[in-house]
């Protein structure tokens, strides 16, 4: 049902008329606001000139279509701006571009209108084809923003609206390129197969038998029963040690909510792509491939069976479309920046996902990986977001930073006691400081004795180029099938291989002696008899000690020895809190008392925590662009310039790859293309890109210099064959990885 009747002749794309495209996108939502929206957002291409242009696009000019369709919308509702109607305004003026700072555009874009006698002409001849009746003034339309305050001066400040136009852009500019796609309205999802998924669930956890396997379920019963008697809560919290099995918890815990609540999905957030290839791999063991995606940037695209959605064996636009935009799966593991950029972020790109949010589950794990400095800001979106769009959020960890504090206590309940921290089982490692370890020679000799008494030791420092300097100061004691060295200056692809022999060797109770930066810290399923630290923030540590005695298998005492700082440290000063954990921690801390230690440096260091928004006042104000930039400044690590290499691991390997790109870019940049055909091969050059991302790493900017460019002008760069192996002259080691210039201030 339209709210006009428009004319067959008039098209929306070659060949597809505009009613069409209008209608199925208003039905693609029960909500009558996204009606408003889709029924109004491109009245503007009945104008004559965009009408010539879409049925001969050869004679492509400078046209408009989003501009008119706004100032109709608003005036057909009498220039009355409540937030719902500047919420869809907004929308539909930006639904092909990315959202601004409001009181900066409008003041700026909207105030004044060159030839606005001609350009009122034009939006009244779109209305007469609309067969709308509309008073059209475009002097009281410009009056209405020329106001630096516009946003304090209409009363749309707030988290309201700040939301209600994220959401309204959000279903607006997913369904707009669903319908272009797809030519047919989206139809919304249901999970509705719950119970065979606890079904397969609790089957594959039944089978899983080891020694801490009862204390698993012990654990996972409880979570379940906390629930139940306060599922009237929104924002549950699950800190658990390291071990205890969070991941099936928290899945277990997520499929109940579903059903008790009818939720419409559930979103896993973890902090590292390495984490999310784990967890999907165990989810895949109660969830078939149809209800589960993986997503994040370097992910291949998911091929969807239904014949609705892709075409057998092709790279499709439509699965890239589908699995980008979240709109399908009903379980979906995913990286704490795709879900906190849909949240924050003001691209369309990043926005055609957040109307997926809403009646959710949504999982945090490792939640201690999000700067404390932002604590605060995060925990009032969830509070919004918890009541208002009706998302039920799981927060995890196994030292769960103080968010608490800031979260409203209506809303939110502990489901497990911290009594799991001092059970038997979580004895199985001690904290040890020994700040006499201030050098990496000292940490060399103390890893040498160790190896004497211990069969697999584990040390972690803090930056790659220290993890290479160690790992070269021990390698000539040990026979190089025993020693490993491990970071993010390995390709992938080595990455992995290197994580499989190095269970391979455990499994054996072979000698293995792993050198490690943080990457070791989360979702790499290794246990080790002994372990070193170098001192780091509290979380990474504790982090650390996850990895030591992990199964609890050993009988005697497994230390993980914390050494003082053995040079720069990358970690922002109010994460490592030095001072305050050297003044508290004691001589020696086991497992079973972790807990308590950790409340107490909480409560010590929340303290020197300045309890000033960052992002808030932006939020409130309606800064879309500002708030997103505030965030990426305070949610990323600095970094230096780092540019990525292709490192040319296999002889010809290169050659294959340029040859595959050039193929693409032949057929795209052929004039007879057509539209669809374009997409197509834009995605299938997504999809080689996700295939050599297996052989990149970033190396600083200085050092790419020296190497040829991927392509022509290509930001990615190309380290040949020659320059790869075991030699001394080469620049990538397959024992070491990248060596040709290190920095210092690469963490993982």
């Amino acid at each position: 049902m339209t709210l006009f009747n428009i004319d067959e002749q008039f098209l929306s794309h070659p060949d597809y008329p505009l009613n069409d495209h209008i209608t199925n996108i208003a039905e693609s939502f029960v909500d009558e606001n996204h009606r408003m929206a889709a029924m109004f957002h491109d009245l503007g291409k009945l104008s004559d000139k965009f009408q010539k242009y879409i049925k001969n696009p050869i004679l492509k000019s400078n046209t408009t279509h989003s501009l008119e369709s706004a100032i109709i919308f608003l005036c057909w509702k009498n220039l009355e701006l409540t937030p719902e109607n500047f919420a869809i305004f907004i929308s539909i003026l930006k639904h092909h571009g990315n959202l601004e700072d409001i009181n900066h555009f409008v003041y700026n874009r909207l105030s004044e209108f060159a030839n606005s006698n001609r350009f009122e002409g034009k939006l009244k001849d779109i209305c007469l084809k609309a067969k709308l009746n509309v008073d059209i003034d475009i002097d009281d339309f410009a009056e209405l923003f020329d106001n630096a305050k516009f946003v304090e001066k209409t009363g749309l400040k707030g988290f309201n609206t700040y939301f209600l136009v994220k959401e309204r852009f959000s279903k607006l500019i997913f369904a707009d390129k669903y319908e272009a796609i797809f030519k047919s309205k989206y139809e919304n999802i249901n999970f509705d197969d719950t119970d065979e998924i606890l079904k397969n669930l609790l089957k594959f956890i039944g089978s899983k038998t080891n020694k801490l396997a009862g204390i698993r379920n012990q654990a996972r019963n409880e979570i379940l029963q906390n629930f139940l008697i306060n599922k009237e809560k929104r924002i549950f919290i699950i800190e658990a040690p390291t071990g205890l099995g969070k991941t099936f918890m928290a899945l277990h815990l997520a499929l109940e909510i579903v059903k008790t609540k009818n939720k419409k999905r559930i979103i896993n957030a973890l902090p590292m792509t390495s984490i999310i290839d784990q967890t999907h791999s165990e989810y895949s063991n109660a969830i078939d491939s149809g209800n589960l995606l993986k997503y994040h940037h370097l992910a291949h695209i998911k091929k969807y069976s239904n014949e609705n959605f892709s075409e057998e064996s092709s790279i499709n636009q439509k699965d890239e479309y589908i699995s980008s935009s979240w709109s399908y799966d009903k379980v979906i593991v995913t990286t704490f920046n795709q879900l906190f950029y849909s949240i924050f972020s003001n691209r369309n790109r990043d926005l055609i996902k957040f109307w997926t949010l809403r009646d959710s589950v949504i999982i945090l794990d490792e939640i201690q990986a999000i700067p404390r400095i932002l604590l605060h800001d995060i925990a009032r979106v969830l509070n919004y977001l918890a009541i208002n769009f009706n998302i039920d959020f799981v927060l995890m960890s196994a030292t769960i930073p103080e968010i608490q504090r800031f979260l409203t206590p209506a809303l939110t309940c502990e489901l497990l006691r911290d009594s799991f921290y001092s059970m038997s089982f979580s004895n199985r490692y001690i904290l040890k400081p020994d700040y006499k370890i201030n050098n990496i020679v000292k940490l060399s000799e103390e890893i040498k004795s160790a190896s004497k008494e211990y069969v697999s030791i584990l040390a972690v420092v803090n930056t790659k180029k220290r993890a290479l300097q160690l790992y070269e100061l021990l390698e000539a004691s040990f026979e190089n099938e025993d020693i490993f060295l491990l970071n993010t200056n390995f390709i992938p692809k080595h990455r992995e291989i290197i994580i499989a022999n190095i269970t391979n060797h455990l499994e054996s109770l072979k000698k293995t002696i792993v050198i490690a930066t943080q990457v070791i810290e989360a979702g790499v399923d290794l246990d080790f008899e002994y372990g070193f630290r170098e001192f780091a923030p509290l979380s990474s540590i504790i982090q650390t000690a996850g990895r030591i005695n992990r199964e609890g298998k050993r009988s005697h005492q497994a230390y993980l020895v914390i050494t003082d700082l053995l040079g720069f440290s990358p970690y922002q000063k109010k994460d490592l809190a030095e001072n305050e954990v050297k003044a508290i921690l004691p001589d020696e801390l086991p497992e079973n008392k972790v807990l308590g230690f950790l409340k107490q440096y909480f409560e010590k260091v929340i303290k020197k925590t300045s309890p000033d928004l960052l992002l808030s006042e932006d939020l409130e104000y309606l800064n879309f662009e500002t708030a997103f930039k505030n965030f990426n400044k305070y949610f990323m690590t600095t970094i230096p310039s780092i540019k990525p290499i292709f490192v040319e691991t296999e002889e010809g390997l290169y050659e294959n790859y340029i040859l595959e790109r050039e193929s693409i870019m032949t057929r795209l940049n052929k004039n007879s293309i057509s539209l669809n055909e374009k997409m197509d091969l834009k995605r299938e050059l997504k999809e080689w890109y996700k295939k050599i991302s297996q052989y990149l790493i970033n190396i600083n900017e200085k050092d790419a210099k020296d190497f040829c460019e991927f392509y022509k002008d290509s930001d990615l760069h190309f380290c040949p064959f020659d320059q790869v192996g075991n030699q001394s002259h080469v620049s990538y080691s397959f024992q070491k990885g990248w060596i040709n210039g290190y920095d210092d201030f690469s963490i993982i």
